[in-house]
């Protein structure tokens, strides 16, 4: 497998773009976490695309697909109508051009500002891929949706990013031409200790003794064609009550020490680091300042010739190519 092996580590970012989509079946949820007509988060994607571009990294932009619309067409399949009565939701999508709900400048944004970036696969209208609630007509209804609408811009995914991270029919979406998604984030057995996990998690998110998971391309499982990029960490996966208090006495930086330490080791053992978040949640200058911070350690590594910032899709292209060679050289007997 020498020969084999990759020359650099590799930096994935992945965000899940959805606006009031990712809360449409949580009302509260909804109303304390997206501002009422988007606005705040178009700001802040605007501003995290000015980031990414001072630091020469690509981004993953998971689209709920009913976002590329600009106002309510009224289509003949309209998955919403099944809303009625069932969610508040509807009134503000059904029949409307509500901007919470609406997001075709926002792709317009990430096409002319991002032509880095990759745009993949959240959902048609963020309802879970699972296999117990969702049956395999509901689930290639919400995938030709999805690109019913994405080819009138020429946007044709290749990557899934799961809504909630619930997995499922993988290889319907192999059938539809993607080729990866986003695995769940592996943390370590003692997070999930009873009672002492959540402490233990915070103490080492603040003073680390532990690094995130991270990977080699080889280690990469393939199922149902699909090549598995899970994430490595949540930029977000914090204590929100304890983050603002950080923030308030400005040692906002501080809990970053754990996520640095597994961009340093993915480059040095030439493995794979994944990070991903919501734009949603990053809500001002506190939380880009955080993202600057953390991404100044990427673009050094990137500058020593130790890793590479690239899409999802473009790593599960390299993953197959190294799984394919492999195959070829040890072939089973």
């Amino acid at each position: 497998m020498d020969q084999l092996q990759n020359q650099t580590g590799y930096f994935l970012f992945s965000l899940d773009t959805e606006l009031g989509w990712g809360f449409f079946d949580y009302d509260h949820a909804r109303s304390i976490n997206i501002s009422p007509d988007g606005s705040r988060e178009r700001r802040m994607i605007a501003r995290l695309l000015e980031v990414f571009d001072e630091f020469e990294i690509t981004v993953t932009w998971a689209i709920t697909g009913h976002l590329f619309y600009k106002e309510c067409e009224m289509c003949d399949f309209c998955p919403i109508l099944e809303w009625q009565d069932k969610y508040h939701s509807f009134e503000e999508i059904y029949k409307t051009d509500n901007p919470q709900w609406y997001g075709a400048d926002i792709i317009k944004s990430l096409n002319t500002q991002g032509s880095r970036h990759e745009i993949g696969f959240h959902g048609y209208t963020h309802q879970l891929f699972d296999e117990s609630t969702m049956d395999a007509r509901h689930a290639r209804d919400e995938i030709q949706e999805w690109l019913q609408v994405s080819r009138r811009i020429g946007i044709v995914p290749r990557t899934v990013v799961f809504p909630r991270n619930v997995i499922g029919y993988l290889k319907i979406f192999q059938d539809h031409g993607f080729v990866c998604y986003r695995g769940k984030e592996i943390q370590p057995s003692f997070y999930r200790l009873p009672y002492a996990g959540k402490l233990i998690k915070h103490i080492d998110q603040i003073a680390p003794f532990s690094a995130p998971y991270i990977y080699d391309v080889s280690d990469c499982k393939i199922n149902n064609g699909m090549v598995d990029l899970s994430a490595t960490q949540d930029f977000f996966g914090f204590n929100r009550r304890l983050e603002l208090f950080l923030d308030s006495i400005h040692l906002s930086r501080i809990r970053f020490g754990r996520m640095i330490k597994a961009i340093k080791k993915a480059a040095t053992q030439k493995k794979i680091i994944h990070i991903c978040a919501h734009p949603w949640e990053f809500r001002g200058d506190e939380d880009i300042d955080k993202l600057r911070y953390v991404l100044g350690y990427v673009a050094d590594e990137i500058g020593k010739g130790r890793l590479i910032s690239l899409g999802m899709a473009e790593l599960a292209d390299k993953v197959k190519i190294v799984k394919y060679a492999f195959d070829t050289l040890h072939p089973a007997n």
